[in-house]
């Protein structure tokens, strides 16, 4: 049962309990409490690259802390992943939020990572990001599915290797539910969620022997950005924010 898929590991996923409340993460700070964190990884440029539970949508009670992180750190360009744009402007308070003033694409993306309409939309953002300047956001709601494969994608891009990539992906569940490296739970949310969707999507066996890189560039051509669209990403991804 502890196979990839198998039912260990979506009976471990399934116990996962996240709290609405602030005081509940006395040992957050309130970046980790929003789950906002910069993408300090292997070909990265500095500070060029955020991800974050949404700092505008406020039912998981963290659009405060995230809209402020926001603020702080400078971004510039946004990719929404979770709203169309009338949802994102409908939301209360919304118009008074740092966020509002800033270049965001809301691609309204669902939570199936294998549908065109998904890859045209993860497309269509990675194109918005190689069209502006940074420094860069990636978001949907808790920051965690979506974002989270979105990210790995870029990841990989950039050259990061697949312990990277996982690292990265797991503080997200760090931050929400206090899953730990080293505990079987940890393992089974990678077997389960990162590892099967990236493997799937770039149609390899195992994302720990494979060309990451070479494997990210394949499948952003394959999901509609031109030769010269990834080229522009990868130029602004790897560039340092001054």
């Amino acid at each position: 049962m502890g196979e990839k898929g198998g039912y260990a590991d979506e009976y471990a996923i399934h116990q996962l309990a996240r709290s609405e409340v602030r005081e509940d993460y006395p040992d957050l700070t309130d970046e980790q409490y929003a789950n906002f964190r910069n993408v300090a990884i292997t070909g990265m440029g500095a500070y060029v690259l955020y991800r974050s539970s949404s700092p505008v949508n406020p039912d998981i009670n963290r659009s405060r802390e995230a809209d402020a992180a926001v603020n702080a750190a400078g971004i510039c360009t946004v990719m929404n992943m979770a709203d169309n744009e009338e949802i994102m402007k409908g939301y209360e308070g919304y118009a008074e939020t740092y966020y509002s003033a800033l270049d965001v694409i809301a691609l309204n993306l669902g939570m199936d990572f294998t549908t065109d309409n998904f890859r045209a939309g993860l497309a269509e953002g990675f194109r918005f990001l190689a069209g502006h300047e940074g420094p860069y956001l990636v978001h949907c709601n808790e920051g965690k599915d979506r974002t989270g494969f979105a990210m790995a994608a870029l990841e990989c891009l950039m050259g990061a290797s697949a312990e990277e990539v996982v690292s990265d992906y797991m503080v997200t569940y760090a931050n929400f539910y206090g899953v730990l490296p080293g505990t079987e739970k940890y393992d089974a949310i990678v077997r389960s969620n990162l590892a099967s969707s990236l493997a799937a999507a770039f149609d390899i066996e195992s994302i720990y022997d494979a060309d990451l890189a070479a494997e990210a560039d394949d499948y952003l051509l394959e999901i509609g950005l031109t030769r010269e669209e990834v080229d522009a990403l990868k130029a602004n991804l790897g560039a340092d924010i001054q």
